[in-house]
């Protein structure tokens, strides 16, 4: 018995949807009606046809730009009651609560471990690398080379001590490289 008033129930709230959703479509185009006329372009030549769409073309641009502004106005009001709410709000005291995602402890706990893992083998791993005693940004030079200078700078000194011909001060600048290289 409990069944059959449900289904009677049941059945009476479909019907009244089915009713309002009949009423709102015939409102719909009662309002579509009267807010547009008929259409009759029948019999008419091609220049005034040209003027029916050019002024078709002139309402749906004038309607663009109404729906343009409301919108606009719509978002500057939303904007307006959200700064108000913030208003009253910091007047009251009240705050609005973040709203926080709920995760079980053992969920985070277990990403506590990983991450504290994940630091651990990071220095572990530098830890066991082996040095190769050598500086990564080091040049390769041969020792030996390097305290000679080249052969073409030896001759033209040579060249410019013979030239000065000075045989007493040209031993004293050797015996002052001697002591210098000491």
């Amino acid at each position: 018995m409990a069944e059959d008033h449900q289904e009677v129930a049941v059945q009476k709230t479909a019907e009244d949807l089915k009713r309002q959703q009949e009423r709102e479509a015939e409102e719909r185009a009662k309002v579509i009606a009267s807010r547009v006329p008929q259409l009759s372009i029948d019999g008419l030549d091609q220049s005034t046809l040209q003027k029916k769409v050019r002024e078709f073309y002139d309402v749906v641009c004038r309607l663009e730009e109404e729906k343009y502004d409301y919108e606009f106005k719509l978002r500057k009001m939303d904007f307006e009651i959200n700064e108000l709410n913030i208003v009253v709000n910091d007047i009251k005291g009240h705050f609005a609560k973040p709203v926080l995602k709920k995760i079980s402890k053992t969920e985070q706990k277990l990403a506590k471990i990983a991450e504290v893992k994940s630091k651990l083998q990071g220095t572990a791993f530098r830890e066991n690398l082996k040095s190769t005693g050598q500086s990564k940004f080091a040049l390769d030079e041969k020792d030996d080379e390097s305290g000679k200078k080249p052969d073409w700078g030896q001759d033209q000194l040579k060249q410019h001590k013979d030239e000065e011909g000075l045989g007493g001060e040209e031993a004293a600048p050797d015996e002052e490289e001697e002591e210098e290289e000491e």
